[in-house]
């Protein structure tokens, strides 16, 4: 792409020549703001807030793609964990995220997720080369972070592991995580009884299930919320 917004230079006796200085202007402009609405559906957060971190996710997932058609290993820390929840949200946007991939990487970018069945590969691996895994994870947080310097500068790092780190920690992400149907608590429905049901016929169990669901689900009085019926045909967060 021709319009690029030029980024930090390294040092010229650095090691990073190779890495890419320019970050496409195109990325940096895209917004959905159906993405925006639905992270803020999820975690409490305010709407500059909710920006905010997709902008920075944008910049995780253009080093995300350089990383893995490098083969240089990139990992969410502890202290971005919210950049990796706003790629989930993101990624339910299925076709969008499709797109966006398709346009400013060429491919589909995967998520792949952490498993302890993976870790403990990890560590027999690392422990048959003579590596502990405190070794490995400093060689590559040090790569990781010089990745992140020489692409977008000392500020994007002190940003994602000092003021996310801090503002987003594993004990506040648990505060700020919504429960589910957080703005409609009184109207929540109640499956029915697994004796009682069966004993019923189909179309009783049927009529059974339609009756206990939430009824803010439709129109019924209670007003159209993003989860109403009435949204049905179109997107919940155009």
């Amino acid at each position: 792409m021709e319009n690029a917004i030029p980024m930090y230079q390294p040092d010229p006796a650095s090691n990073t020549d190779s890495l890419p200085f320019h970050f496409p202007m195109e990325l940096a402009e895209y917004r959905k703001d159906g993405i925006i609405k639905k992270f803020r559906d999820e975690w409490s957060v305010s709407e500059h807030a909710a920006c905010d971190i997709f902008e920075e996710t944008k910049k995780f997932l253009f080093l995300a793609d350089y990383a893995q058609k490098h083969c240089v290993t990139f990992e969410i820390d502890e202290a971005v964990l919210i950049i990796d929840k706003m790629w989930h949200t993101f990624i339910l946007f299925t076709k969008e995220y499709a797109e966006f991939c398709d346009t400013f990487f060429g491919r589909m970018l995967h998520h792949i997720p952490f498993c302890r069945a993976h870790l403990v590969e990890k560590i027999r691996d690392l422990s048959s080369r003579g590596i502990s895994l405190s070794e490995y994870k400093r060689g590559r947080l040090q790569q990781q972070i010089d990745i992140i310097h020489a692409t977008f500068g000392i500020e994007t790092v002190r940003k994602w592991y000092v003021e996310f780190g801090n503002s987003y920690s594993l004990q506040k992400l648990n505060t700020i995580q919504r429960p589910v149907y957080h703005e409609d608590l009184v109207h929540i429905g109640f499956p029915m009884d697994l004796e009682a049901a069966r004993s019923l016929t189909p179309t009783a169990l049927i009529e059974g299930i339609i009756q206990r669901q939430n009824p803010s689900m439709y129109c019924g009085g209670h007003g159209c919320g993003v989860y109403c019926s009435c949204n049905s045909n179109k997107s919940l967060y155009s």
